[in-house]
């Protein structure tokens, strides 16, 4: 049992050592834009890729606010309290960066951080938590509420798209740069193939939903033609060409990086280099497109989820409607599905590692994970470890003989098992005890490690 735990363990360990950074078998240089960004987020209590959001957020509650002649006061009520909250998060944001950077201190961490510092993170943390109680009343009164007054429906979309975006950004947070990860060719071309079904599938069925008369009605309901039409309507059929290109400019994106990967990862001589520049383009590209993405996505949310609006697109339109519909709850439940069958899968491999430990000996459960390791390449702890080298013969002569039962266990060996042949060890037996403080048979760790010596150190 103890070796198998071991043997797992291994899989996950961190092998540090000295020398120049490598990624998939890409060297990182010493200092690039990346290293620059984390500093520079570091600066901005992590928030930098959180700025553009709050500042749009910012920007839609006070462009509803503007308009005096709502007279809900719950929805005022509801958009005030949340601009508050954005404009103190934003605040303690720009207050972080600026007593950082005059402190002009390169190390960061938190125990060097000034006292100020620290409460400032904390308190922009209990807001942020704060925060989801507005969030949850402005999206349930978006959604469930009805208001004739049209005088209100700029601040009631302006609020439902703020909430909707929080919620998204809660399910999709903003990755951060990361060297760029070198994939083979087969996990490439999968990937590939995975986005044109995805989106293939979505450019289809709109194109086939989209009506194909050209009723004056119907253009006048679900075309966007002034701004007043994008809160007072529900124009389906320009959002959905909007989907159609977002969809298409994605998978061209996905082609055109993987034609530049390839043609990169054949470059000898400046490759490295060239790779970090040109994903500093695509990083900032696909960051930007991501921003359109969540709005587009709330914007979405209210044309077809809420009550009472957009209803005549709707009758003028009904497949385009169903079939948008759809796609939005399939973006909806992707990201709720995706964290329980993460969990549901770890749990499995729990199970069964643990049936793995208490099944079968050590003897047979060993080399299956060797051999699960040589598939996995890329885990951190797969590859030889340079410090702990093979057992030799005079290494393996070299271990202590102890008396079992008269000396004090550190593992307290309940079992008086060996690990290896997985039977008792008999009261007064001399037994060998490896650095560790585990206790084998004489024969069967000298078996063991001899014949393990030869490819690698596998501990039993």
């Amino acid at each position: 049992k103890n070796a198998i735990i071991t043997v797992m363990s291994s899989l996950y360990s961190n092998n540090q050592s000295e020398g120049t950074a490598i990624h998939n078998g890409m060297s990182a240089p010493q200092s690039t834009w990346i290293d620059k960004f984390t500093e520079f987020d570091k600066r901005c209590s992590e928030s930098l890729l959180y700025l553009l959001y709050r500042i749009i957020d910012i920007s839609l509650l006070i462009n509803g606010l503007r308009n005096g002649k709502c007279e809900n006061q719950r929805l005022r009520t509801i958009a005030i309290v949340l601009l508050v909250f954005y404009l103190i998060d934003l605040s303690i944001i720009i207050v972080l960066f600026i007593r950082k950077f005059l402190k002009r201190s390169e190390d960061l961490t938190v125990d060097n951080e000034p006292s100020f510092l620290k409460c400032a993170s904390a308190f922009r943390g209990l807001f942020l938590f704060c925060k989801l109680i507005p969030t949850c009343f402005g999206t349930v009164y978006c959604f469930q509420s009805t208001i004739i007054n049209q005088e209100c429906e700029l601040l009631r979309v302006s609020v439902g798209i703020v909430c909707i975006s929080t919620w998204l950004l809660m399910l999709m947070p903003p990755t951060r740069p990361e060297i760029p990860v070198r994939r083979s060719l087969l996990m490439e071309c999968f990937i590939l193939v995975f986005v044109l079904i995805i989106n293939g599938a979505y450019v289809i069925t709109i194109l086939v939903a989209l009506p194909k008369t050209n009723e004056q009605k119907m253009n006048d309901a679900c075309t966007y033609k002034v701004t007043d039409d994008l809160y007072l309507g529900a124009p389906l059929i320009t959002f959905a060409y909007v989907g159609i290109f977002l969809y298409s400019l994605t998978t061209l994106l996905h082609i055109l990086n993987l034609a530049v990967n390839r043609f990169l990862m054949r470059l000898s001589n400046g490759g490295n280099t060239a790779m970090i520049k040109y994903y500093f383009v695509y990083y900032w590209f696909s960051y930007l497109y991501t921003v359109v993405i969540i709005y587009y996505f709330s914007v979405g949310a209210l044309y077809l989820f809420r009550p009472n609006n957009g209803q005549p697109c709707k009758q003028y339109a009904p497949n385009l409607y169903k079939t948008l519909l759809v796609w939005q709850w399939i973006r909806i439940l992707v990201p709720l599905i995706a964290v329980p069958l993460v969990v549901v899968l770890c749990c499995v491999g729990v199970v069964f590692g643990i049936l793995l430990t208490y099944c079968l000996p050590a003897s047979i459960t060993v080399p299956l994970f060797e051999i699960i390791r040589r598939y996995l390449p890329s885990t951190p702890g797969g590859g030889p470890n340079p410090i702990n080298l093979p057992a030799t013969r005079d290494s393996i002569n070299a271990l202590p003989m102890v008396v079992f039962g008269q000396f004090e266990d550190q593992f307290a060996q309940t079992e008086c098992k060996c690990a290896i042949c997985r039977t008792d060890f008999q009261p007064n037996l001399k037994v060998k005890k490896l650095g560790c403080g585990h206790l084998f048979h004489s024969e069967c760790v000298d078996n063991w490690l001899s014949s393990t010596a030869e490819k690698k150190n596998i501990y039993p």
